[in-house]
């Protein structure tokens, strides 16, 4: 399976992140990571993908210097609260990352359930 397939999964929704930009909510809800595509090779600065904003908890790294057509899988990774990604001030690089929104809230918040 090619990463085009991944990105257009049934219900994979992909985010194009310019890492020149600080700090990026990907997505404003609970969510499970699927992976990360670079599109152009990174700089010397690695890029973590945080639970909960800048302040919050590192779930995930895109290692410096990856080059471009790198597939990084995230194999599902659970965003209890925000996906947000978080580059060096000086980070460069393209990348788009994948996710799938959780539907169904948490359990125990008092969201229905399936």
């Amino acid at each position: 399976m090619s990463h085009t397939d991944v990105t257009q999964g049934v219900g994979h929704l992909p985010s194009s992140q310019d890492l020149s930009n600080n700090d990026t909510e990907v997505y404003g809800s609970s969510c499970c990571l699927i992976g990360v595509h670079v599109h152009t090779t990174l700089s010397a600065h690695d890029c973590p993908l945080k639970n909960g904003g800048t302040s919050g908890t590192e779930l995930f790294n895109i290692p410096a210097s990856t080059v471009a057509g790198t597939w990084l899988e995230g194999g599902g990774m659970y965003f209890s609260s925000t996906l947000h990604i978080d580059p060096n001030d000086s980070a460069t690089g393209q990348v788009t990352v994948v996710y799938v929104p959780n539907k169904y809230g948490n359990a125990g918040s008092g969201a229905g359930l399936p």
